[in-house]
């Protein structure tokens, strides 16, 4: 069995705000969160693991002490961003420290993909990154097993994948501050639960959205909107706002990607 890991910082436990003097602190107990994820899938019966990373710059991982039965993906840019390397060859993916979508009421760091962006919907959906990740994992028929992160977080996952498994290991006070599990407890959780999604597998459904899909995205601020108003694919709905449609939600993600690039190149 072939089991993807995306790996984010925010839903780590111990870790409530961006901090950038806490760079090594994130790396470590993001490499050690993912380390007690792999132990878990192969007690569970994984034959191969490939761990990606979602997280900034994606180069958070610590080689030296990432657990060397996994190979894992890091950098960017790259093709599907959080979840490049997922392929059909895959059989479960499993999202470790996953934040919940902007403006959500005690989401620890809760942002959708990036600050300028303030909602997204597919289909008249709203979604956030887990919504969007789980949905490129269905397009290529690979279901999502576990979601690991805080509270918010779980209970976003349980709103569009009610099968999935989640391990909540923080619950957000503010945005920036949280009640943690302690370390240990928290890894042994994931652990326990990542071998239970993999013994569990056929319980798990692709999260799809098939064929054309209509995008909205509502930007935090007009300027962003400027900056790719003209594209021929979009449609400026208001200041904030604008919407496109794609062939199916590979095509729509790539738009939207491009979009999260392009559009603070004026700021």
């Amino acid at each position: 069995m072939k089991v993807f890991i995306a790996v984010d910082m925010e839903g780590i436990a111990g870790l409530f705000q961006w901090d950038n003097s806490e760079i090594d602190l994130q790396k470590r107990l993001m490499t050690e969160e993912v380390n007690a994820t792999i132990r878990g899938v192969f007690a569970g019966g994984a034959s191969e693991v490939h761990v990606g990373e979602s997280h900034a710059n994606m180069r958070s991982i610590l080689p030296e002490l990432l657990d060397p039965r996994a190979y894992f993906l890091s950098g960017q840019p790259k093709p599907m961003n959080h979840m490049a390397g997922v392929d059909s060859s895959f059989d479960l993916a499993i999202f470790i420290g996953y934040h919940s979508k902007a403006g959500t009421k005690h989401g620890v760091m809760a942002h959708t993909y990036g600050n300028h962006i303030f909602s997204l919907f597919v289909n008249d959906i709203e979604i956030g990154e887990i919504g969007m990740d789980a949905a490129l994992c269905g397009f290529h028929g690979v279901p999502v097993g576990l979601i690991a992160g805080d509270k918010a977080a779980c209970d976003e996952a349980l709103e569009i994948l009610p099968e999935t498994l989640t391990a909540s290991v923080k619950t957000g006070i503010s945005r920036s501050s949280a009640l943690s599990m302690p370390i240990e407890k928290a890894r042994s959780l994931i652990e326990e639960t990542s071998a239970k999604a993999v013994l569990n597998i056929s319980n798990f459904k692709p999260y799809v959205f098939a064929g054309t899909v209509k995008v909205k995205v509502v930007f935090a601020n007009p300027s962003y909107v400027d900056t790719i108003e003209h594209l021929d694919i979009i449609t400026r709905v208001d200041g904030c706002t604008v919407e496109f449609e794609a062939e199916n939600i590979l095509k729509a993600f790539e738009w939207f990607n491009a979009f999260l690039f392009l559009s603070p190149a004026i700021r």
